[in-house]
This record gives structure tokens, sequence and C-alpha cells, in this order.
């Protein structure tokens, strides 16, 4: 998007007037040009509806307490797969459909639409008139072949598609079978009521009704859960999933705004790191050792810790331990120092210490 001079200096080009407040900002002369361009074009119509998403925040940002409070929180979160796609609302109005998406064309400065890229997720639809929709737009192949350039992940598949005209874009999905889905997992507006500001739980009642009515064999709802939801993003990790989105049951709907109640909890990551020390087990394992500590190397040659890892077998935790003289439980000396891939599901913003550490590999000296 152009910087804020630049925008200034087209306004002024074009002689519109824009009426700013406070501290100066991009927003409003982008609304100006938007309209000014849709007046020009469309004299005899409305400008469409321009509705950005409400954005999420990231689990990475959360101190240690307060993601084991929302982990332990058994009522107020709900936890969803994280789509690996492009973000868009679908809109259902007087008998059309634009599907929207979250940037802004430097053209039109309109939100960039999609639907005539994507003519098969407009049928079936006719019973939803008066409804917006919020999800995902994922290709369901991995690879697709454009002509010029290969894509090797659904991601890029579907980028690939919104970036080609519609015939390309139609081209592709019919000729390879990669009809782009539409996952939901949102709805604005049903039927004509606007339900923004029901809590998530109510607008999920509107959507599966919104769903069962629709009929269209490309449009399909994300699944939510509500018990075990470590488990649950843990589950989804290990298949091979992006991550989860979890999600406060009794928050709003805020359009454009970043929330801190929709937070994403992406892939966790994999790291290299040595045994740097131990701490005694307690309770069944008070007299074998109960957690790991492994640390990297910094620049400097300083050591940092970087985790603890607790998720061990009794045979583990018994060829780790030795006792000294006094019968204290310490860490067996082989151990020190010896390598290890780790995996985890975040870093922690405050400590940059893994969160829920454990054991993928050793690395052989």
């Amino acid at each position: 998007m152009k910087n804020l001079a630049e925008l200034q200096a087209e306004c002024t080009a074009l002689g519109i007037l824009v009426q700013t407040r406070g501290r100066a900002s991009k927003k409003p002369y982008i609304a100006a040009l938007r309209d000014s361009h849709w007046r020009r074009n469309h004299p005899d119509e409305p400008l469409p509806a321009q509705i950005m998403p409400m954005l999420l925040s990231s689990w990475e940002d959360l101190d240690d307490a307060q993601a084991e409070a929302i982990e332990q929180d058994h009522h107020a979160w709900i936890v969803q797969p994280k789509m690996d796609g492009v973000r868009a609302l679908l809109h259902i109005e007087d008998g059309r459909v634009r599907i929207t998406s979250r940037t802004v064309s430097e053209v039109t400065y309109r939100l960039s639409e999609f639907q005539d890229k994507l003519p098969h997720l407009a049928e079936g639809l006719s019973s939803l008139n008066g409804s917006i929709l919020d999800g995902e737009l994922v290709c369901p192949i991995s690879r697709l072949d454009t002509g010029s350039t290969i894509a090797e992940s659904s991601l890029q598949a579907t980028m690939a598609i919104l970036a080609a005209s519609p015939h390309k874009a139609r081209k592709f999905q019919e000729g390879q079978l990669a009809h782009v889905r539409f996952h939901v997992f949102d709805i604005l507006r049903s039927c004509g009521q606007g339900v923004t500001q029901l809590p998530l739980k109510d607008r999920q009642d509107f959507l599966a009704m919104a769903l069962r009515k629709q009929g269209n064999d490309f449009i399909e709802p994300v699944p939510s859960f509500v018990v075990n939801k470590p488990d649950i993003h843990r589950r989804i990790i290990d298949t091979g999933g992006e991550g989860t989105v979890w999600k406060k049951a009794d928050a709003p709907y805020e359009p454009g705004r970043r929330v801190n109640h929709w937070i994403k909890r992406k892939r966790g990551i994999e790291i290299e790191a040595f045994v740097t020390g131990s701490k005694p087990g307690t309770n069944a394992h008070a007299s074998v050792i109960g957690a790991v500590e492994f640390g990297i190397r910094k620049e400097n040659g300083s050591t940092v810790s970087i985790g603890w890892v607790s998720s061990w077998s009794d045979e583990e935790r018994r060829s780790m331990t030795v006792h000294d003289a006094a019968g204290i439980t310490c860490l067996n000396p082989a151990f020190l120092g010896r390598r290890a891939v780790l995996v985890g599901q975040d870093e922690s913003a405050k400590s940059r210490r893994i969160r829920h550490a454990r054991l993928k590999q050793w690395i052989a000296s």
C-alpha cells in the first residue's frame, strides 16, 4: 500500500479534500479515494460493504501464567484448527456473492474481491441472502502447476489461483481438480440480521443453522473443540497441522480489530540443545530424576537455559539417576552436556524458554 505522502498527493491531484483530526493516518485518505473512484465508475450504485475481518493475536505474546490459565479454563475457550489458507469474507447479498480479502487494492482502494476466480463458491447459497461468513480459502491440493511455476504447498497453490486472471484461475482449478474450498468459522450477518455483538457461542449456533441451509459442497465448517484442548492442539500439530486458534466463547466479533480473545497458536519450534542440569522428581518419582534442563550456547560463549523436559519413562529416569554418598538424587554425569533435539509448542515471551518442551531425539556423539 502507498505511504501517507503518496495518498495525500493523489487526493490533491484529484481535487479531493480530506478532513482529518488529530494525528495524520492513511485511513481517511484511503476512504476518500475509494469513495471517489466508486462514484466515478458506479454513479448509480451504492458502495458495497467494505468489512475487514477480525484479526488474531499470538500465543507467543502471552506470559506463562496467561497461557496456563487459558489452557486450564475448561469452559471459557474453544479451540479450532488453524487453516493454512487465505482469509476471506463471503457476502451473500441481493442474489449475488462477493468474496472479499483483507488486502486493499491500490487502484480502486476497495478490498480485493475473488468471486470471479471462484465461481463455484457462489452456487447453492440463495437461502442465505443477507449473510456474511468468515473463513479461509484453501486449495485442496499441495502441488499446482501454473505453467510458469509449481506451487509446492496448499497455501502457495491457493495464492497462485487467487493471483491469476479469472480465466486462468478457473482453468487451474478445473484442470487439476483444485477447486478452492471455503472453510467457515464465523458469521457476521445471518439472513439480514447482524450478529457481531453476540457472543461466539451464540454465533456458532447461527453459523450451524446457516450451513445446514446452504447447498454448496465446497463450503464446510471448521470443527470446534471444547474439551481436552491442550491435547487437541498437540494432536493437530503431531498430524501435520499448522496449529490452532483459541477463541473466547463469550466474546463478540469486532471487525478490523486485532483482539486478544482470538489467539493463534502455531506449530511449535524445534531446536538443538544440550543437557545443563536436572532436578529430582516428586511423589512416586522422588528417588529418581524428575526433569532435565537443556540449554544452548550464545555467541559470547555463555549458556542460557531454553527449557525443562519432564516427560520421561521410568526406565529413562533410572538411567539418568545416580545417588551421592548422602543418598541425594543427582544427574548421571554421562548425561551432562549430551546433545538432543527438543520440540515444543512455542517460546515464552518473558522467559524465552520453550513451553511444553519434550525430547524428539538424542544426537549421537
